[in-house]
């Protein structure tokens, strides 16, 4: 029997009972565990050997590289989940001969190493398996952050660009395939590409059909080339699909500092290019990070801005061409922070995307309404007031009652407001267009078509929903320059109001400047006018003047 202090040993094996039990209990890390096995018992070597598929090869773990060949090793083997588990623990003191209650105890020792391996082994799969997505085998986003920090720590990042790109198609080609032989085409374009980058760049994908890539910057071509089109087919589809990308390009410079940073500049550079699918990919620029900031600035004070009524309402007088009198008036938003005006185009815009338009949107009704009933009260004379309303509503079910609710509130004549919406192209937003616009009319208000003629439902806009008003867009209204694209407009513009006239609606011309174009309207048959010749936007004051006039 080796000579050792048997009540030593003892202490020693409920120390590392107590270690082991503490450690399961705060979920401590790993080799932390095995560190403070290793100091109380006095370990000289501890292997710990994960064989299988957990982390794609086997892996090995060692404290101690001072094992000595006199050691004799007390291995331990178990099995989890179908993958074998080997634990060799090298000491100074598990040498044949020691008594049976201290191998009961150090077996006690085992059995909770066992649990802690087994728990360690569960981690490390299922962070294997987090790296990369099981639709497509390429990374995760997970993967690509970390394989980033490492180019941001080795100092390499600069020389490499980074793109973010949206499958084109998808939908459609899922409706023609099915969403499972749909999946593997986009696996097989998406590892196409991770072996065109090798080990030079790596592909994650971020979210359904949305990829991240990163690569060297001298293969920027070779990339955009694949990403423009590539033909993808399965082994049982001879033909083959052809499968395209809209990208965003970032070319990584000195000021991206993380890879965090960079994760937000790539999904930035992929938004803008999702704004601008026509283009075969966007660069994005300093110019775009500008615009970028721009809008985050926008819609971080937003809120505030419009609690502290910041935004004034405008009034632009439109004219009746007859009489040349005042006969009504469009709602326009203008917004005054810190002094200075913001352009509408700065924050328009912003609030359209991320959907804040629609809070402006009562806003403005809102204080339409008031201007008008203490109009009414005063006197005044008072004149309808077409106040515009996105295309963002038309999801709202509730929305015509919001509308009546705000104006009944102020008691104001449904007869004096016009809500003016602009032109939709998808068959849900027209069917929820349809259906706003005949709400309305059966409340009495009057409702117009804005930029008449801009979109691609223009015929299906007059035949099926019941408008009183058409704004002819300012687009068809000729310049009087005498070129052929003039005299284009006019053969346009006269079409335009003959079809109006005919279908017994009323139509009105914006962006009218000069006295030309006045003339050219009332020989056509059209007699309502809005634009600079007359008035332009004016301060509520202002245009109170114009109405006592």
């Amino acid at each position: 029997m080796a000579m050792f202090d048997v009540l030593q040993y003892m202490q020693t094996l409920e120390s590392m009972i107590r270690i082991t039990e503490q450690a399961w209990l705060l979920d401590e890390d790993f080799l932390n565990i095995l560190e403070k096995l290793g100091r109380v018992l006095g370990f000289t070597g501890v292997d710990i050997r994960f064989e299988g598929h957990a982390g794609n090869k086997p892996e090995v773990l060692t404290l101690y590289d001072d094992k000595k060949e006199e050691d004799v090793p007390a291995e331990y083997e178990f099995s989890y989940d179908g993958e074998k588990i080997s634990c060799l623990i090298y000491t100074r003191i598990a040498v044949k001969d020691y008594p049976p209650e201290l191998a009961a105890g150090l077996n006690t020792v085992y059995e909770i190493l066992k649990m802690l391996t087994i728990r360690e082994l569960k981690r490390r799969r299922d962070e294997a398996r987090s790296k990369t997505d099981f639709v497509t085998g390429v990374s995760t986003k997970s993967l690509f952050t970390e394989y980033v920090d490492g180019l941001f720590k080795s100092g390499m990042i600069t020389g490499y660009a980074a793109c973010g790109f949206g499958l084109r198609g998808m939908a459609e080609l899922n409706r023609q395939v099915g969403n499972d032989k749909g999946n593997k085409l986009m696996a097989v374009y998406v590892k196409n590409l991770q072996e065109l980058l090798g080990d030079d760049g790596l592909v994650a994908r971020t979210g359904g059909i949305n990829f991240s890539v990163i690569f060297k910057k001298e293969r920027f071509d070779e990339i955009a080339v694949f990403l423009s089109g590539k033909i993808v087919s399965l082994g049982d589809d001879t033909e083959g699909r052809v499968m395209s990308a809209t990208v965003g390009f970032y070319p990584i410079s000195e000021s991206c500092s993380s890879a965090e940073e960079l994760n937000e500049t790539i999904a930035s550079a992929l938004h803008n290019a999702l704004k601008n699918p026509a283009q075969p990919f966007i660069i994005y620029d300093e110019k775009l990070q500008q615009a970028d900031k721009d809008e985050k600035y926008i819609a971080g004070i937003f809120q505030d801005a419009l609690e502290s009524e910041e935004f004034m309402v405008y009034y632009q007088p439109k004219a009746e061409l007859k009489r040349y009198r005042i006969n009504g008036a469009e709602a326009l938003c203008r917004w005054f922070h810190e002094g200075k005006m913001v352009l509408p185009y700065r924050f328009i815009p912003v609030l359209e995307n991320n959907g804040d338009i629609v809070k402006l949107d009562f806003y403005m009704i809102e204080h339409v309404c008031s201007d008008l009933r203490r109009w009414i009260d005063e006197g005044r004379s008072v004149v309808p007031v077409s106040v515009n309303l996105s295309r963002c509503h038309l999801g709202d079910p509730d929305l015509l009652n919001h509308i009546t609710e705000i104006i009944d509130r102020y008691e104001v004549p449904h007869s004096l407001i016009e809500i003016e919406l602009t032109e939709t192209t998808t068959e849900v937003g027209f069917k929820e267009l349809k259906t706003l616009v005949t709400g309305l009319r059966e409340q009495g208000f009057s409702t117009s078509v804005d930029d008449f003629g801009v979109g691609f439902s223009s015929m299906s806009l007059l035949h099926e929903i019941p408008w009183s008003i058409i704004k002819i867009d300012r687009s068809f209204i000729p310049v009087g320059d005498g070129s052929a694209e003039d005299e284009k407009r006019k053969v346009m513009l006269r079409s335009i109001i003959e079809m109006v006239n005919s279908l017994g609606l009323k139509s009105i011309a914006e962006g009218v400047e000069t006295i030309d174009q006045v003339i050219l309207l009332k020989e056509n048959g059209c007699y309502y006018a809005q634009g600079y010749y007359f008035d332009k936007p004016l301060p509520r004051d202002d245009f109170e003047s114009r109405l006592g006039a």
